[in-house]
């Protein structure tokens, strides 16, 4: 099993923190602030990040890389107040789901590929999103 955790440190930078191996605190930086991450129930070594500047990144926390990224929405600036309407993450399965207020979408990508599968179009400001599901008769 594996047990890692990631957080803000800062604005630009996430922390990883391993609290079996060493290093036990690492921080990964990235070019813009990030304005929302998750990480992937699936595969635990991935976590999604997408920066102000509208890209999308997959990170392995276990190798602290970010082995892709692709253009998701439009730039979102930080600046502002915390309620803002911006972006949120989360992860079913192969896709991300990306809330994109202020094109009024929720837009699914792939997981892997990083590209736009399709996009739902939702009256009004999407702003969070939550996966929830189950599986089978027997829990």
């Amino acid at each position: 099993a594996v047990q890692i955790f990631v957080g803000d440190y800062g604005d630009n930078d996430l922390v990883v923190i391993d609290p079996e191996t060493e290093p036990y605190f690492s921080r990964v930086e990235f070019p813009f602030r990030h304005v929302d991450f998750v990480l992937d129930p699936a595969k635990p070594q991935y976590a999604y990040v997408l920066t102000e500047d509208g890209t999308l990144h997959r990170l392995n926390i276990l190798s602290l890389e970010r082995s892709s990224r692709a253009s998701a929405t439009a730039p979102y600036s930080m600046d502002g107040h915390w309620r803002d309407p911006r972006p949120r993450l989360a992860v079913a399965g192969d896709e991300i789901v990306l809330t994109d207020p202020n094109d009024g979408l929720v837009r699914v990508i792939d997981s892997e590929s990083l590209e736009e599968l399709r996009s739902i179009e939702v009256e009004g400001t999407p702003y969070n999103v939550l996966a929830v599901g189950g599986s089978g008769l027997v829990h």
